[in-house]
């Protein structure tokens, strides 16, 4: 498997409900949202507004990560896609880095791109062992975007299956887009 600390992405995982919206306005900070199909756990949502997360467009470094797995896990029936965008774009812009899951212990703070990617703990984040509770939260690492990405910043949306790829071509069809769509089914549970 290769080291994840070489790749060259950054994974958003959301509902395919949400994909119209988000090609129409892009993928907005939590804050900004409204009707929308929520996927993260609504207890973590509130300690994450406690640290002013909601303000941020969440990346993680890799897919199948913790958060990846517990939201598809909770929701057998729904369909997912992962958004992604080159990790060149989140160094060029600065974005936010915590080397761990944001509430890994009290005293987070969001670090700058070449600092935070320095200070994430590749070697126990390559093991991906979800047993570890100091792996699973290394896992949980996030890159974190302070404005709207928008759908021309995208890399690629991948999607488990051809059926929803074709999903998604008719809806950048229809809002007349041009977006990469890759079916690569190691990506989802």
């Amino acid at each position: 498997m290769p080291d994840i600390k070489d790749q060259k992405l950054l994974y958003h995982l959301t509902s395919l409900k949400n994909l119209e919206s988000i090609l129409s306005a892009g993928l907005q900070p939590r804050s900004k949202l409204k009707g929308f199909q929520d996927v993260a756990d609504h207890e973590i949502l509130q300690k994450r507004e406690a640290l002013g997360l909601e303000n941020y467009v969440p990346f993680h470094w890799f897919a199948r990560n913790p958060f990846d797995g517990g939201v598809q896990s909770a929701r057998r029936g729904e369909t997912f896609v992962v958004i992604t965008v080159q990790r060149t774009l989140a160094s060029s812009l600065n974005w936010k880095i915590i080397p761990r899951h944001p509430l890994a212990n009290d005293n987070i703070h969001l670090m700058d791109y070449a600092a935070g990617f320095q200070a994430i703990d590749w070697e126990t984040m390559n093991r991906r062992d979800y047993h570890d509770p100091h792996s699973k939260s290394v896992c949980m690492a996030e890159c974190l975007s302070p404005t709207t990405v928008l759908v021309d910043q995208f890399f690629a949306v991948y999607v488990a299956n051809s059926a929803v790829e074709r999903q998604v071509r008719s809806i950048a069809t229809q809002l007349k887009l041009g977006l990469g769509v890759e079916v690569n089914k190691y990506m989802f549970l």
